[in-house]
C-alpha cells in the first residue's frame, strides 16, 4: 500500500520541477536557438521598438554571427489600420513561398499590433495578412538575416477574390440547426496553434493533457472529420489532433443531440472540417504513456502520402495493474404485521478486494486513394487483443432469520471466498468507404461497407470456504466462450436544392450473430456439470434503417427536420437442461423524428429550440423468461415489456463575445413513458431453496427530467480560457407493478445539481497548463440512489523542437477522494435494501508520457478563400 501512495507535497513538487524545466528550456524572448535576437536582445513587444528603422522601410538587421546555410531568422513588424492608424491586435499572418505560395511559417500580432515570426529560412517570401473586415494584404520580402518589415498599414473594406466577393465575415460562433459552429478560420488568435488548441476553444469541449475529449462532461463522443467518422484509434486520434495546425481547420461543429442522419449510438458528435489537404507526407511518431498505478503504454504511428495515395499504420500495447476495495451491506425484508413496517428475513455484509492485471495491444491500418478530383476510396482494417487476470478475496457474513418457526431463530454463516479468473479477447474489423463529390457545393454520395468479428475466452476458479458449516463449502470452475460477428452497409446522399437549403438521405443495413456458451461446473476440474447455471445463448439480428433530413435557411433562421425509421428482425434461443429454457422470434420497428430551429443575430446572439423523440424496444434478454443464476441471485426477463417513448425538448440562448468568450443558458425537459428499468427484489427460490435477490425489467410507468444549465467561457485570448458548466435538474418517476399478486405503486423525485470548472492556458508558446474540478450531487434511479462524485485534476504538457517532442505530466484526483471516500450506490426497494461503496486504492496517481515525431508535413492551402469550405479530407 505504501509504495503506491504519495503526498500532496510531492505532487506539487513534481509539477513545479516540470514547469521550471520548460521555462528554463525556453530561450529569452521566446525565440528558439539559432533564430537570433534583435540587437540588445530586446523583443519587439511592449511599445519601445528599438529593432527597426523608419516606417515603411524594410531594413535588414545586422546578424550577430556569420550566416551559414540552414540558418533560420526572425521577421518582425507592426500592423496598423490604414484609415484610423490604430494598432491591429490578434491578426493572423502567414509567410508563403514566393514561387509556389506554399505555407512556410505563421504568426499573430500582439495587443500592440506587433508581430514576430521565428524560424524563417533564407529566401524570397510573401507575407499574407488576414484580418476580419480588412482586405487581404500581400507583402513580398527577402530574408538573408533577421528582418524588420516596419509598419504595415492594412486597408479596411470588401475583398474581391476572382469571381467571389466576400462582403461580410462569418461570426466566430454560431448555431445552425442542431450544430454549434466554431469558425476556426475566422479566429486569428488561434492560427498558430494546433487542432487540439482549437478544440479547447469550442464551447463545451474539454481536452485533458492526455488528449481525452469530452463534450459538456459527456465522454461518449464520436469524432468526425469532414462530415464522416474518423475511424482513428484513440492514440492515433490524439496524434492527429496534436500535429494538425489550427490554420488548416475551417470550422468545428459540435452536436449534443445527434439526429438520425448521424447513425451513431454516441451521445454527442464533434465534426472537424478542414480547409487544406496533405500534399506530401512521410511522418512517423512514437511514444510511451504511463502512470504509477501502474500502467505503461508504448505506441507507434506511421503515415505516408504521395499525391493520391496515403497509408496510415498504428500499433500500440498496454500493461495495467489496479487494486480496488469495496464494502457493502444488504437486507431482504417482508411486510410486517403492522402496516408500513417490515421484518428482516436476511442480512448480509461483504468486504472485498480485487487485483486486476491487464495486457493488451492493437493494430490499425488505413489506406486512402484519390481516384480523381471528385472521387476517393478508403479501406481500413484493424484488430485488438486483450488478456486479463483478476484475483478477488472476499469476506462475507450472512444471517438468515426464520420468522415462521416456533420459536423464531436465526443462523449465521461466515465465509471467505477466493476467486481467480483469466480471460483473453480478440476483436477485428475491416471496412471500405467510397465518396463521390458531384460539385463543391455539398452535392455528394458516400457508401460504406464494414465487417467485424470478436471472440472471448474466459476461465474462473471459485472457492468458497465456510467457517463453521464446512459441508457447504463450494468449489466451482466456470468457462465462458463468446463469438460475435456482423457486417453493415450504409449510404448517404446529400443534395442542395439552393444556396439556402439541402436534403440528406440515408440507408443502413446491419446484421449480427452471437453464439455464447456458459459452461459451469461444481468442481475445479470441469467434470461435475452445474445444470442450474450452465447454458448456451444464440442470437441473430438484422436491422434495416432509413432517414431523411431537410435543412433550410431564411436570413438568420435555420430550420432542420429529420425522420429516421428502423425495422428489426431478431431470433434468439437459450439452451439449458432447466425447464426455463426459452426461444423466440421478434419483428420490431421504431421511429426517430426531430426538429431543430435556430436564430442568430449580427450581434452574435444565438437562440435555439428543438424537439426529438425516440422509441426504444426491449432486447431479447429483457423479454425472455430464461433465468441466469449467480451465486445467491438470478436475473430474468419480462415478456410483458412494450416499447418505451422518450420525448426531448431544449430551448437555449447563447451570446458570444469577441474578447470575452460566451455565456449560455439552456432549459430542457425529458419525458419518458413506459420506460424500461430493472428492479431488484427478493423472494424464496425453489431451485436454491432459500430467499435470494432477483432482478427483472419493468415498464416502470413514466419518468421525467427537467432542469436548466449555465455554461460560461472566459476567453481573453486563443491560448487561455476558463470554462464553467453548472446544471440543476429534477428527476422523478411514477411506477406501478404487481408483486406477489399485490399491486404496488412507487413514486419519487429528487433535485440534483452538478458544477464543473476547467482552466486551460498555453504559456511561452509551448507549455500547456490544465486544471479541472467537478462535483455531482447524489442522484436517484429506479428504486436506487447514486452517491455524490467529485474530483480535482491538474496537468502540464509541453512541446519542444518545433513539436517534434511532446511531454505531459498529469495528476489525477489530487486529494485522493476516490480512495478515501469512494463512490457507490444504494438500492431503496423496501423489500430489498442495500448499500455499497467502491474505492480505488490508487485513485490518486501521476501519469506521464512523451511523444517523438519525425518526418515532413506539407500543407497545400486552397487556391481561393471563396471555394468550398470542406476541401479535401486530412485523414
Amino acid at each position: 500500500m505504501m509504495k503506491k501512495s504519495f503526498s500532496l507535497r510531492a505532487l506539487f513538487a513534481l509539477l513545479l520541477v516540470f514547469s521550471t524545466i520548460v521555462c528554463v528550456a525556453q530561450p529569452p524572448g521566446g525565440r528558439p536557438p539559432g533564430g537570433g535576437n534583435p540587437p540588445g536582445g530586446r523583443p519587439p513587444f511592449g511599445g519601445d521598438r528599438q529593432w527597426g528603422q523608419t516606417e515603411g522601410n524594410t531594413p535588414t538587421v545586422k546578424p550577430k554571427k556569420k550566416v551559414r546555410e540552414g540558418d533560420t531568422f526572425t521577421v518582425v513588424g507592426v500592423l496598423r489600420d490604414a484609415k484610423t492608424g490604430e494598432f491591429m491586435p490578434y491578426v493572423n499572418l502567414a509567410v508563403l513561398d514566393s514561387v509556389d505560395n506554399e505555407f512556410v511559417k505563421g504568426g499573430i500580432s500582439n495587443m500592440d499590433g506587433a508581430f514576430e515570426i521565428n524560424g524563417v529560412p533564407q529566401g524570397a517570401f510573401v507575407l499574407r495578412v488576414s484580418a476580419i473586415g480588412y482586405e487581404n494584404f500581400l507583402h513580398p520580402f527577402h530574408v538573408s538575416n533577421n528582418t524588420d518589415l516596419g509598419t504595415l498599414r492594412i486597408n479596411p473594406g470588401v475583398t474581391a477574390l476572382g469571381e467571389v466577393t466576400v462582403a461580410a465575415e462569418r461570426p466566430l460562433y454560431a448555431m445552425e440547426g442542431e450544430k454549434l459552429i466554431y469558425n476556426v478560420s475566422e479566429d486569428p488568435s488561434i492560427q498558430t496553434g494546433t487542432t487540439e488548441d482549437a478544440l479547447q476553444n469550442a464551447p463545451g469541449v474539454e481536452v485533458d493533457v492526455e488528449g481525452n475529449i469530452t463534450l459538456r462532461g459527456v465522454s461518449s463522443v464520436e469524432i468526425w472529420v469532414n462530415d464522416k467518422p474518423s475511424k482513428l484509434t484513440e492514440e492515433n486520434l490524439k496524434t492527429y489532433l496534436q500535429t494538425l495546425p489550427a490554420n488548416a481547420i475551417a470550422r468545428i461543429e459540435t452536436i449534443t443531440n445527434p439526429s438520425a442522419k448521424y447513425a451513431t449510438d454516441a451521445e454527442a458528435v464533434i465534426n472537424i472540417v478542414t480547409s487544406a489537404h496533405i500534399k506530401s507526407n512521410q511522418f512517423i511518431s512514437f511514444g510511451v504513456n504511463g502512470s504509477n498505478q501502474p500502467f505503461v503504454s508504448p505506441w507507434i504511428s506511421y503515415m505516408w502520402k504521395k499525391e493520391k495515395l496515403s497509408i496510415n499504420v498504428f500499433a500500440s500495447g498496454r500493461y495495467s495493474d489496479r487494486d480496488n476495495i469495496s464494502e457493502s451491506w444488504a437486507q431482504q425484508r417482508r411486510d410486517a404485521a403492522t402496516e408500513g413496517e417490515y421484518d428482516i428475513t436476511w442480512a448480509d455484509t461483504v468486504s472485498q478486494s480485487d487485483k486486476n492485471r491487464r495486457i493488451s495491444g492493437n493494430l490499425f491500418m488505413n489506406i486512402d486513394y484519390e481516384i480523381d478530383s471528385t472521387s476517393d476510396i478508403s479501406v481500413d482494417a484493424g484488430g485488438f487483443y486483450n488478456t486479463n487476470r483478476n484475483n478477488m478475496l472476499r469476506s462475507e457474513r450472512q444471517t438468515y432469520y426464520y420468522l415462521d418457526s416456533v420459536p423464531e431463530y436465526s443462523m449465521l454463516f461466515s465465509d471467505n471466498t477466493k476467486d481467480n479468473s483469466k480471460s483473453r479477447m480478440l476483436f477485428s474489423h475491416v471496412g471500405a468507404d467510397y465518396t463521390k463529390k458531384f460539385d463543391n457545393e455539398g452535392h455528394n454520395l458516400r457508401i460504406g461497407l464494414n465487417g467485424r468479428l470478436s471472440h472471448n475466452h474466459s476461465e474462473e476458479w471459485y472457492n468458497r470456504m465456510y467457517d463453521v458449516y464446512t459441508d457447504l463449502d463450494e468449489h466451482r470452475y466456470m468457462l465462458t466462450r463468446t463469438h460475435n460477428f456482423g457486417g453493415s452497409l450504409d449510404a448517404r446522399y446529400n443534395r442542395p436544392y439552393s444556396t439556402d437549403g439541402e436534403m440528406s438521405y440515408g440507408l443502413r443495413i446491419d446484421h449480427s450473430q452471437t453464439d455464447n456458451t456458459y459452461d459451469r461446473y461444481n468442481d475445479t476440474v470441469g467434470v461435475v456439470v452445474d445444470t442450474l447455471r450452465a447454458y448456451r445463448f444464440k442470437e441473430a439480428e438484422t436491422v434495416f434503417g432509413a432517414d431523411v433530413n431537410w435543412t433550410h435557411r431564411w436570413g438568420g433562421f435555420t430550420l432542420s427536420t429529420g425522420l429516421g425509421v428502423e425495422g428489426e428482425r431478431s431470433k434468439y434461443e437459450f439452451f439449458s437442461e432447466m425447464p426455463f429454457a426459452d426461444k423466440g422470434l421478434d419483428f420490431d420497428y421504431h421511429f426517430r423524428p426531430s426538429i431543430h430551429l435556430t436564430y442568430r443575430t449580427e450581434s452574435m446572439h444565438n437562440w435555439k429550440i428543438n424537439y426529438s423523440m425516440r422509441m426504444t424496444h426491449p432486447s431479447n434478454q429483457q423479454v425472455s423468461i430464461f433465468r441466469s443464476y449467480g451465486e445467491n441471485s438470478y436475473s430474468t426477463g419480462n415478456p410483458n415489456l412494450t416499447h418505451s417513448f422518450t420525448h426531448n425538448m431544449e430551448a437555449g440562448w447563447q451570446k458570444f463575445f469577441e474578447r470575452f468568450g460566451n455565456i449560455g443558458l439552456e432549459a430542457y425537459a425529458r419525458w419518458s413513458t413506459n420506460e424500461i428499468g430493472s428492479l431488484t427484489d427478493a423472494e424464496h427460490d425453489d431451485y436454491l431453496d432459500r430467499i435470494v435477490s432477483y432482478t427483472m425489467p419493468y415498464n416502470m410507468g413514466s419518468s421525467w427530467r427537467y432542469g436548466t444549465s449555465l455554461n460560461m467561457t472566459y476567453r481573453p485570448s486563443g491560448f487561455f480560457n476558463v470554462r464553467l458548466y453548472a446544471n440543476l435538474y429534477d428527476y422523478g418517476y411514477h411506477m406501478e407493478y404487481d408483486r406477489n399478486g399485490v399491486h404496488q405503486i412507487d413514486e419519487r423525485s429528487k433535485w440534483s445539481w452538478s458544477v464543473r470548472v476547467n482552466a486551460w492556458a498555453k504559456l511561452f508558446d509551448r507549455l500547456q497548463v490544465t486544471a479541472s474540478a467537478n462535483y455531482s450531487s447524489p442522484t436517484i434511479g429506479l428504486m436506487s440512489e447514486r452517491k455524490a462524485r467529485y474530483f480535482l485534476n491538474m496537468g502540464l504538457r509541453s512541446d519542444f523542437f518545433d513539436r517534434r517532442l511532446s511531454v505531459f505530466l498529469n495528476v489525477q484526483d489530487i486529494f485522493n477522494w476516490g480512495a478515501r471516500i469512494g463512490s457507490g450506490s444504494s438500492n431503496t426497494n423496501p423489500y430489498y435494501i442495500s448499500d455499497g461503496t467502491h474505492k480505488m486504492l490508487n485513485s490518486r496517481y501521476i501519469s506521464a508520457g512523451f511523444t517523438l515525431r519525425f518526418g515532413k508535413l506539407e500543407l497545400e492551402r486552397q487556391a481561393k478563400e471563396g471555394e468550398s469550405e470542406t476541401g479535401d479530407s486530412l485523414e
